[in-house]
């Protein structure tokens, strides 16, 4: 039977989608590659079926930061509701405010608030939470929950989250979606720091309860489509009636099909490259991915091929999760905002950052530029607040238009500069790096003065050995002399900082040099340098070996210079 245009509203479906909104899993875990739709139309889609089937439920969309939920998941999850399930905002849904009078209630209590909350017609709620901001669980008590980026989201901090998963059975239970998950994200690659949790969730799908499901759900919507022509055809009310009672017992097997024999939801897994979109993607799509990607990223971002952590000789050895805080946004300033409104990330938005207080910052420059900027928190702590970089063809003024804009809220605009002697070497030939980038933070493009102060810490500085920064850097990270302060970086505003340390392999040296950073990530493709080459690290590097510290590391002669395996 056909369907035209002319009958109603059509609208593609890839097969993946296809597959998942027949089998209507309690749980879904999806690796998807770029052009599938994972969150416009597969997230949007799927949380628009559950909204229906579980009127008056609450529910949680979460993401790895309060930020990126506002500003780039919401957005594109109720455009896709709009575009791909026709539910309008102010006629099926309404964000940061209560819900039209003659709408349902949600179950289970009065609300309170409805700040950055979304509610629908038929009583569901929908809350926002991120794993840099668990304080947003507090006293949640939800029936679903839907992640997207799973890829940036720590297992660890997941599992605070679910326990909110409990709802009302006597209510809801009815539901296979009842207790559910969903989860989408592009392939993670651990070599970056990328979580890659989603892939043991593939033990928990039972592949025939799914196509089993499938299967019923498939003859459901011929019955209904049979029962839509019998509408259109005008056929007498008994043959229309036995329609009516056969789609009523398949749709009792389809639940049944979906509950499995062991009465309770199933597991759905799936990685899909994305030529499962090739259809409406075409051919062109994919050759200009081929133009501009290197074929090892192609296989993770549009083929959804595992990269494997091998055991790589890591040079941050002592590097692990404690140095990295992930509470670095303060969310006092976001949450005057509603959902929708244009948020410009700034500094007042970093928890840490002592704005009455100077900055200070390590410069790396060459087939890119690395800024690294932090504080020190007295003697016992030093933080890491951000990281900008600029690829080419953009380069030093650039960056400095960044640090301008994102800083223009400090009050002490002082900024001590630590940097590689190369930046000193040529400023006798009118190449001075190092005062270039000076002048582009004191001066704006047009040559007004911004009010920074720039000091450069390292005229006459003499080179740091590869050694001397292992060295310093596993003592820091050690934390066991007090001479040093702990080392905290923020793991959101320093993502690229964070994937270059953890990519950062160490090889044997030779001569003064004991162990040496490997750097041939430093020659790969331009758009892959912040996350995957040394060169962020290395601006790190400048900023923390200073003198006395190196004298510290020196003292205490902790390594032994065998390259550790992980």
């Amino acid at each position: 039977m056909k369907v035209s245009s002319e009958d109603g509203d059509l609208k593609y479906s890839n097969w993946v989608k296809t597959n998942i909104m027949l089998a209507k899993p309690r749980d879904l875990y999806l690796y998807a590659g770029r052009g599938t739709g994972k969150s416009a139309d597969i997230l949007a889609s799927r949380s628009h079926d559950v909204i229906e089937e579980l009127p008056g439920a609450m529910f949680v969309f979460t993401s790895d930061t309060y930020m990126n939920l506002m500003t780039n998941v919401l957005p594109t999850i109720m455009g896709g509701w709009e575009a791909r399930c026709g539910f309008y905002e102010g006629l099926h849904f309404v964000v940061d405010q209560e819900p039209p009078e003659g709408w349902e209630k949600p179950y289970g209590g009065r609300t309170f608030s409805y700040k950055h909350t979304i509610s629908t017609y038929n009583g569901c709620k929908f809350f926002l939470t991120s794993l840099d901001r668990p304080s947003a669980n507090a006293g949640l008590s939800v029936v679903h929950v839907f992640g997207d980026e799973a890829k940036y989201m720590k297992e660890s901090k997941l599992n605070k989250l679910f326990p909110t998963l409990r709802g009302d059975p006597a209510k809801f239970g009815h539901s296979p979606y009842f207790l559910g998950k969903t989860f989408v994200s592009d392939m993670a690659n651990p070599l970056i720091g990328e979580d890659d949790w989603m892939l043991r969730m593939e033990a928990n799908m039972n592949r025939v309860d799914i196509i089993k499901a499938i299967q019923v759900g498939l003859v459901v919507n011929d019955i209904r489509l049979e029962l839509w022509q019998a509408n259109e055809d005008e056929m007498s009310p008994r043959a229309i009636a036995n329609i009516e009672k056969k789609l009523e017992r398949w749709e009792d097997r389809w639940l049944k099909a979906r509950w499995t024999d062991k009465g309770e939801g199933s597991t759905f897994f799936g990685m899909i490259s994305s030529y499962a979109n090739a259809d409406i993607l075409t051919g062109s799509y994919f050759d200009n991915l081929m133009k501009t990607l290197d074929f090892e990223e192609y296989k993770t971002a549009v083929m959804t091929m595992r990269k494997s952590l091998s055991k790589n000789e890591r040079f941050y050895a002592k590097m692990d999760d404690r140095h990295f805080y992930t509470d670095g946004y303060d969310y006092t300033l976001i949450d005057k905002h509603k959902l929708g409104d244009k948020i410009t990330d700034n500094s007042l938005m970093l928890r840490y950052c002592q704005h009455d207080e100077q900055l200070e910052a390590g410069l790396d420059v060459g087939n890119m530029c690395s800024l690294v900027i932090g504080q020190p928190r007295g003697l016992e702590e030093y933080r890491v607040l951000k990281n900008i970089f600029t690829i080419p063809p953009k380069w030093i003024r650039d960056m400095a238009d960044q640090f301008i804009e994102y800083f223009k809220y400090h009050r002490r605009k002082v900024l001590m500069l630590y940097y590689d002697r190369s930046a000193n070497n040529f400023k006798k030939v009118g190449e001075d790096t190092a005062g270039k980038i000076k002048q582009a933070i004191e001066k704006d493009r047009w040559g007004k003065a911004t009010g920074w102060e720039v000091k450069l810490m390292s005229i006459g500085q003499g080179n740091i050995l590869h050694t001397e920064e292992y060295d310093l850097m596993s003592v820091m990270m050690d934390e066991q002399d007090r001479r040093l302060p702990k080392l905290r970086i923020d793991q959101f505003n320093c993502k690229e900082l964070k994937g270059s340390m953890e990519s950062a392999p160490s090889k044997p040296g030779s001569g003064n040099e004991k162990v040496m950073k490997d750097k041939r990530s430093e020659h790969l493709p331009a758009h892959r340098l912040p996350m995957e080459s040394t060169n962020m690290s290395d601006a790190l590097k400048y900023l923390l070996c200073r003198k006395e510290w190196l004298d510290y590391a020196r003292a205490v002669k902790a390594q032994d210079y065998e390259i550790k395996v992980y």
